[in-house]
């Protein structure tokens, strides 16, 4: 009889949810950076300083609140510096 051999899977087959998370705050952030339509207005205007500087004010601890969240969210998908390290090899039989 030939033993069923089990894959181990993916990180991101593992955790898909947490993956996903981690991709749209990702590709949120960098939307919101180089699509410059949203930014790139004169109005509304606090004293002389156009719109641009406030949304650069305000986007840039987003951003790092963003980022902070994702890389607390890939420690997550890190296995356990206890755990026993698994074989990752088939064998074919």
């Amino acid at each position: 009889m030939t033993q069923p051999t089990s894959r181990p899977r993916s990180t991101i087959a593992a955790h898909p949810i947490t993956s996903a998370a981690i991709a749209i705050l990702v590709v949120a952030d960098i939307f919101f950076t180089l699509f410059v339509p949203i930014y790139a207005k004169t109005t509304p205007m606090v004293g002389d300083f156009p719109f641009f500087y406030f949304y650069l004010l305000i986007f840039m601890p987003i951003t790092s609140v963003a980022l902070w969240l994702v890389v607390q969210l890939q420690k997550r998908l890190e296995p356990p510096a206890d755990a026993p390290e698994q074989e990752y090899s088939e064998v074919a039989r």
